[in-house]
């Protein structure tokens, strides 16, 4: 008898102990700053705006090469040929953006890569040491490339 009683007792106590657990990371998870996805999503907007009526504001002047028999490819293939430099303004690619492509990466452990964020999208600071996060980041920026050669062989692409 005086064991059940216990466990009565036992699980009274277990269950108030949950009940305040759960209560105090509700009020914290209920009070924590939150991203705006509407906010988000109109600023990617506005910056497609941009981008496009920078771009339909370039006139393109150039002639019409015969690079296929087909009417239809023939023309992608003059859009495509003919597209001058300016008109992709976000592939400029310098030498030293050559860190943040993986081109160089220098690892300061073995598994967090030197180019491992420094804040997350609103800008707290990332916290490496945690092994969630610098599992996450280990698995972004590792070098794959072994991986896909793997798989082209096996395929028998390569």
């Amino acid at each position: 008898m005086q064991s059940k009683s216990f466990f009565n007792e036992l699980r009274k106590i277990i269950r108030e102990e949950v009940q305040q657990a759960v209560r105090t990371e509700m009020k914290r998870l209920l009070t924590e700053n939150k991203t705006d996805h509407k906010k988000a999503i109109r600023h990617g907007l506005e910056l497609n705006n941009i981008n496009t009526t920078s771009r339909s504001s370039q006139v393109h002047t150039t002639t019409k090469k015969t690079f296929s028999k087909d009417p239809m490819l023939n023309d992608l293939l003059n859009e495509t040929a003919t597209l001058p430099a300016s008109d992709w303004p976000t592939l400029d690619y310098r030498s030293e953006m050559a860190q943040a492509f993986g081109g160089m990466r220098q690892m300061m452990d073995d598994n967090i890569p030197h180019v491992a964020p420094q804040t997350d999208l609103d800008g707290r600071p990332v916290n490496i040491s945690n092994e969630h996060v610098a599992s996450a980041v280990t698995a972004m920026t590792k070098d794959y490339s072994a991986l896909m050669k793997a798989i082209d062989k096996k395929k028998g692409i390569r």
